[in-house]
């Protein structure tokens, strides 16, 4: 029987060869797979061969040296096919992942593109506000600075994790930026009432971090940059009042801040300086520095404002300051082990401070501040914490570091710092807006 396939391939003047005129379709992927998988046979088309032939029992039905010439002549062919194939499928893999690496790189550039567009805008937003702010500040007048000789020490004021746009609407704790506002000013004057209680010199402003939250998703800070510069902006201008005051009582003040992590801008959680710093802390810290320098007021001096830790002498002693993600103010051993971290290097740490964790806990080597907001959803529902609002401050006096917790929970009928208009002019959410009018079905007996 003639292989009609394998006779078609040949022109009409051409005849096959006469090894052809033999049926090898039962064999010819049987040789393939011999010639290509079988440890014996691979390699050896002679060898191939003989086993089919022998195997099949084809003694009867063709010469070998025929049976192997026409199983040769197909075996060639199927090897030239498959090698075909695969340089095929190499071509096409090398196409396709040059595709694959050309839409990565356009979509890393489109998302890129993005990014710099809502930051561009971010800050020029924040630029405007700058100039703004700066022009104001100089038409103000302060009282003079204190020099009397008979005064000594250092007061330390640590505002810390104010989560400025945060918006709380629990039964038992509300917060919002009116309620920063009331909370952050009488703040500031139970230090100031302490302060000069004590006959104190000097005041140094440690911020220990997470000054405003950050939505750190694309699309949401494509959709809301100019509303995150606004918010950002109302944060900043509430701390400059404080700072103001604290000035306008007569005080020098030196301003050192740290990176909190949840004002991060990024999704990712960085823990060196450099991947920190691109943080609204910074941002709102920076652009108080660029409005306090323009606007010329005298004893108002800024440290560090891009570390994770910072150490700063305060009367004689060493302070280690940070948000504290690590948590040593939880406990003395993890305060004594970070002191140890830095002793190793050199550096003697007396105290240290932080925050981070929304709760009091004052120890003889460290002290962890509360928070501005207090309660939230999380602590409560998924933590199973209760907390309150609250901040620290310290009398350094002789050697020595008094600490004090404020309990900042209650304002009620406290008078806050100017809010109401910026409220107005940044369009910022309060906790009244969440207010919506229900009605409630009651059953009286």
């Amino acid at each position: 029987m003639v292989n009609v396939n394998i006779i078609t391939q040949y022109s009409i003047n051409e005849s096959p060869p006469h090894f052809m005129n033999f049926d090898y379709s039962d064999y010819k992927e049987l040789a393939l797979e011999l010639y290509l998988n079988d440890p014996q046979l691979q390699g050896n088309k002679t060898d191939v061969a003989k086993y089919i032939y022998h195997k099949q029992g084809l003694l009867e039905s063709i010469e070998f040296e025929t049976f192997r010439r026409g199983l040769n002549h197909i075996l060639n062919k199927k090897i030239a096919d498959q090698d075909l194939i695969i340089e095929n499928v190499k071509l096409a893999k090398g196409k396709q992942k040059g595709q694959d690496i050309n839409r990565i790189e356009r979509k890393s550039f489109r998302e890129y593109a993005r990014v710099e567009n809502a930051l561009s805008e971010f800050a020029k937003a924040q630029l405007e506000i700058y100039k703004e702010h700066g022009e104001a500040l100089k038409n103000i007048k302060l009282k003079p600075l204190k020099r009397s000789l008979t005064m000594s020490g250092a007061g330390v004021i640590q505002p810390t994790d104010l989560h400025g746009n945060e918006l709380v609407d629990l039964p038992h704790n509300k917060y919002d930026f009116n309620v920063l506002a009331k909370r952050y000013k009488f703040y500031i004057s139970q230090c100031l009432e302490d302060f000069k209680s004590k006959n104190l010199k000097k005041v140094a402003m440690l911020f220990t971090g997470d000054l405003l939250n950050s939505d750190r998703r694309l699309d949401e800070l494509l959709n809301a940059s100019t509303n995150r510069a606004k918010a950002t902006s109302l944060v900043r201008y509430i701390i400059l009042q404080s700072i103001l005051e604290v000035r306008n009582a007569g005080y020098e003040i030196t301003i050192v801040s740290v990176l909190g992590n949840e004002s991060r801008s990024g999704k990712e959680m960085p823990f060196s300086n450099e991947g920190l710093s691109d943080n609204y802390d910074f941002i709102i810290m920076d652009g108080l520095k660029q409005i306090l320098e323009h606007s010329k007021i005298k004893g108002i001096t800024f440290g560090s404002l891009d570390k994770v830790e910072e150490v700063v002498e305060i009367d004689g002693k060493n302070w280690l300051v940070a948000h504290d993600i690590s948590k040593m103010t939880s406990q003395q051993s993890k305060a004594q082990s970070g002191i140890g971290r830095y002793s190793l290097n050199g550096i003697k740490i007396d105290f240290m401070i932080g925050g981070h964790i929304h709760s009091t806990n004052i120890n003889d080597f460290s002290a962890r501040s509360s928070s501005m907001v207090g309660a939230n959803s999380y602590s409560e529902n998924a933590l199973n914490l209760a907390g309150k609002a609250g901040q620290n401050y310290f009398i350094c006096k002789g050697g020595r570091i008094n600490k004090i917790a404020v309990d900042l929970q209650d304002v009620e009928g406290i008078e806050g710092y100017d809010v109401i208009h910026q409220l107005e002019a940044y369009n910022a959410k309060s906790v009244s807006k969440l207010d919506t009018n229900r009605t409630i079905f009651k059953v009286v007996i």
